[in-house]
């Protein structure tokens, strides 16, 4: 009787404890350590400071924390706030796949923790406005952050909320943004904090400076340079002195103008790569502008060095493009010339990026919908288990069901494993059978010569099928406006789907892509030269498009303008430098 006594109480007080170890693992690791909500306080403060090296320091102390102490939402808050710095700082990292990562694990955030929800939803919000440029998803994560912050009643992170929408408003120039700015604004005086006054009053001189407000835009610049200068934000001095010499330009001051342009290209503590190389850019345009094309050039080859050092390549375009304007304009077309073309070639470059972007991003919507789609599946299985823990609870039989049920679990378990083994062994068994009958087959065809067929297509047959594909498109074959993957395949002596495969596996793309690609190159090689009088639909025809408006879409999505406007550049290139050799004969 004692005995049985003290059995049952055992096994009540093991479910019990199996219950509550339950309900702890469903509601996880919601509140970050005492250590970890000071870790992310010090990269609060170190955002709010422009302090991204420090702050990437922090975060991954945070992370590396959440890790040890298998905290998942500490984890996943510090490696928010590491993607921050890196996005702030125009890191060339590929964030695709952490980016998704901090997609995936939003849901779970958004009841158990709101302040990392909206740590994370800040992070993903600031890489598809600043990395991407898709303004659509930056603003639908910089609302999520908005709706978080009022919900926590924090007036701070409510402001800068609202200066984050503003300013993707602002990058996507849509005027509408303003009521945002100035919300934000109204909200950072009753706060009082000079990092987000700061913020604000960044915001509303860039939409009045953008509206041509010029001296409505000074003012709220200078007050915004006050509150950098007591929140001592160093970083920060370079960006206002650029932005100072934009507005004394505009107000027709080139002096004063120019003092701030020198004065944003100090060296001040903590200023981000991509600001130093923005403020000389500036500067050399400012010298265009003034007639200064020595000064402007040297400055021009002095930032493009410095953007290859720091690898801040998003102005790569815009050096091009002046360098080839500044050449032009010194009668030195030649140089001119292949500026011009470096500048072509890096929009195509860029435009090449975008298409891969693009396709990463609606790749990462699919999984994350389908994520999404098996979240909800198992949240559902689990309610329904929960139901049915609760009505087993209810009626009281519910400790004898979980002893019957856990010996039946263990004996089929056992049962499985036993089988599972079985079955493992016997195709062990087989396997090595299988792989000495093929040995001998292999053996007996060598010996009689005999090619060992094979039903697939080996990388060997893959490497020489491509290769004669690549030889046969260097030949020109590409220039058959008939030629398809069934033709192809026919000279290639072999059938259309190989032909496929290895054109999809080896350069990532479709056949028709595939042979556009070569018809395109040589187009632009053929308007390239100045000596090519062949109509625009006889030069499509004859690199082997069938329709001219077909080829005039291919090449402005390719080069990003139109065959004729392509041409007649490079022709009044040419022209300048035929007359600029006529007046030295003469």
């Amino acid at each position: 009787m004692t005995s049985t006594y003290h059995h049952k109480r055992h096994l009540r007080e093991s479910i019990i404890l199996i219950i509550f170890l339950f309900v702890a693992m469903l509601q996880g690791n919601a509140a970050l350590t005492d250590k970890g909500e000071m870790l992310l306080r010090d990269c609060e403060n170190a955002i709010s400071s422009r302090q991204y090296e420090a702050l990437g320091k922090k975060a991954d102390e945070l992370r590396r924390l959440g890790r040890s102490q298998r905290n998942r939402d500490e984890e996943v808050t510090g490696d928010a706030m590491y993607l921050h710095a890196l996005i702030a700082m125009r890191d060339t990292t590929d964030f695709t796949l952490p980016i998704e990562t901090l997609i995936k694990e939003l849901p779970s955030l958004k009841d158990n923790n709101p302040r990392s929800y909206m740590v994370v939803a800040r992070t993903i919000s600031s890489y598809y406005q600043r990395i991407i440029n898709d303004y659509s998803q930056a603003l639908h994560y910089a609302t999520e952050q908005l709706e978080t912050s009022r919900k926590l009643n924090d007036k701070n992170a409510e402001a800068a909320a609202l200066s984050t929408v503003a300013s993707i408003y602002f990058q996507k120039q849509d005027n509408s943004g303003w009521q945002y700015a100035l919300k934000a604004y109204e909200i950072s005086k009753e706060t009082n904090d000079l990092s987000t006054r700061y913020i604000t009053a960044c915001n509303m001189a860039n939409y009045l400076f953008n509206n041509h407000k010029s001296d409505e835009a000074l003012k709220y610049l200078k007050e915004a340079e006050g509150f950098a200068n007591h929140a001592g934000l160093e970083s920060e001095k370079s960006y206002l002195n650029s932005f100072m010499g934009d507005i004394y330009k505009t107000l027709g001051k080139p002096d004063n103008a120019e003092k701030f342009y020198l004065l944003s290209m100090e060296d001040y503590p903590g200023t981000s790569n991509y600001d130093k190389v923005y403020s000389r850019l500036c500067y050399a345009m400012f010298l265009i502008e003034q007639k200064r094309l020595t000064e402007a050039l040297k400055l021009l080859n002095s930032v493009s060095d410095m953007s290859r050092k720091y690898k801040v390549t998003i102005f790569e375009k815009e050096i091009y493009a002046l360098m080839s304007t500044i050449y032009e304009q010194q009668g030195e077309y030649a140089k001119s010339l292949d500026y011009y073309k470096k500048y072509t070639a890096v929009t195509l470059n860029l435009f090449s990026e975008q298409k891969e972007r693009e396709f990463a991003i609606l790749d990462l919507r699919n999984r994350v919908s389908e994520e999404e789609r098996k979240n909800a599946s198992q949240s559902l299985e689990i309610l329904k288990r929960g139901r049915t823990i609760i009505i087993l609870i209810a009626i009281g039989v519910v400790f004898l069901v979980i002893c019957i049920a856990g010996f039946i679990y263990h004996r089929r378990k056992v049962a499985d494993y036993n089988e599972t083994i079985a079955r493992y062994l016997e195709n062990m068994r087989n396997e090595k059978l299988l792989r000495e009958q093929l040995e001998q087959a292999t053996a007996q065809a060598q010996q009689h010569d005999t090619p060992r067929p094979t039903g697939g297509l080996n990388n060997e047959k893959s490497n020489q099928i491509y290769q004669q594909l690549e030889k046969l498109m260097n030949e020109g074959a590409y220039r058959d406006s008939s030629l398809s993957l069934d033709k192809a395949a026919g000279l290639l002596s072999t059938n259309r789907t190989y032909l496929s495969q290895v054109v999809n596996e080896r350069s990532g793309k479709s056949f028709s892509n595939y042979v556009n690609e070569y018809r395109l190159n040589e187009a632009v090689e053929l308007l390239s030269d100045p000596n090519n009088t062949d109509a625009l639909k006889t030069i499509g025809a004859k690199v082997g498009f069938t329709s001219s408006s077909n080829f005039y879409t291919l090449f402005r999505q390719r080069v990003g303008v139109s065959p004729s406007v392509f041409r007649e550049n490079i022709k009044n290139i040419e022209n300048n430098i035929q007359n600029h050799q006529n007046d030295n004969q003469d």
